[in-house]
């Protein structure tokens, strides 16, 4: 180990700029310590993301899958023991007899050879905090023999998952600039509502229409708030949904919230979803494929949608598309169950600018 140590070093930061590589960084990292594998895990706002070297994926799977993740005493203990410059061994975390005892042992970790491990918390990720772990030492002995390596090793690890994460960070700072733009006002959230990057748009709607509560994003309208709650709820399942965000009482623009592709796998990954401000005055701008994708309807939800939006009665509408009235009233039940909006005039508020054509 201390003959490769600046090789090893070396190929840390490699990693840390580029993250696609830390899954056989992690590899090699491991077989220096004499260990069966290496992950990064990182909670944040109720999820747990991870990324683990190549030998060690479809184990972690497994341990994710079968639900292990939610009783987990070991990190959870490591946790638990707050900021430590250092790695711990399984038996700083639990005595021997839970080393003997506990399922997460007897049942997961000593069948697959995984009982003796080490394992360090690594804080500076706005309010999440990274775990490394080291996995499958020969025995609980072999593992505490590498602590001292390892603690050589965790500033390095520490600086080149920084660099990993400001990277990540800058990505999603790229993508609200690129918005900023074509004139749009856009901000990438986490989980829990804070807001990572915002473009100067953006903002400028702080204090007017947003304000932050706690360090997290919230709207002042209280019913426009409840609504923008529920529609961060859906983004972090993955569904997109857009809003009619009041001032006063009356509709002041449309906000989309569009979720990123999420990946457990992605230990390094920025936000939920991208925020963007649709005032309803600007040029239209989306299609009717986007509006089905943002709400999850059917094509012939959003086509009846965005008609009814942009001025069409239910008979117009039906005429215009050669169906019945019946039908088009029955579309508009489901767009306004799936959208939120109780009634025509609720929809079309939220909907109008968002698609380029018009009904007349």
């Amino acid at each position: 180990m201390e003959d490769g140590g600046d090789a090893l070093i070396e190929m840390i930061y490699e990693a840390g700029l580029m993250p696609e590589l830390w899954p056989v960084a992690l590899d090699r990292l491991a077989n220096a310590l004499g260990a069966r594998g290496a992950l990064f895990m990182m909670q944040s706002g109720g999820s747990e993301r991870w990324t683990a070297s190549t030998r060690l994926e479809p184990v972690m799977q497994d341990f994710v899958d079968q639900g292990w993740a939610h009783d987990n005493v070991r990190s959870a203990r490591c946790r638990a023991a707050g900021p430590h410059p250092g790695f711990f061994t399984d038996l700083d975390l639990v005595s021997l007899e839970e080393a003997e005892t506990l399922p997460i042992y007897t049942k997961f970790l000593k069948p697959r050879g995984l009982e003796a491990g080490a394992a360090t918390m690594i804080q500076g990720f706005e309010t999440d905090a990274l775990m490394v772990t080291i996995e499958g030492f020969s025995s609980h002995a072999a593992a505490g023999m590498a602590v001292h390596t390892l603690n050589k090793l965790r500033p390095h690890i520490a600086r080149a998952t920084a660099i990993s994460a400001r990277l990540k960070l800058e990505q999603a700072g790229a993508a609200v600039a690129a918005l900023a733009a074509f004139g749009t006002a856009a901000a990438v959230l986490a989980e829990d509502g804070r807001v990572l990057s915002a473009n100067s748009a953006f903002v400028g709607w702080i204090g007017d229409v947003f304000s932050y509560v706690h360090g997290r994003l919230t709207v002042s309208d209280i019913r426009s708030n409840q609504q923008f709650k529920d529609a961060l709820a859906a983004t972090n399942r993955g569904m997109g949904r857009s809003i009619a965000v009041h001032r006063d009482g009356k509709p002041k623009f449309v906000l989309h919230l569009v979720p990123f592709v999420q990946s457990a796998r992605e230990v390094f990954q920025v936000g939920t979803c991208l925020a963007a401000v649709d005032v309803p005055s600007k040029p239209a701008v989306l299609e009717v494929e986007i509006i089905q994708k943002l709400y999850d309807l059917t094509f012939a939800e959003a086509k009846v949608a965005s008609l009814v939006a942009n001025g069409g009665t239910p008979l117009e509408v039906a005429r215009f598309l050669n169906v019945s009235v019946e039908t088009v009233r029955t579309h508009l039940k489901h767009a306004f169950e799936k959208t939120g909006a109780g009634r025509q005039a609720a929809l079309a508020s939220q909907l109008r600018g968002m698609t380029p054509q018009r009904f007349y």
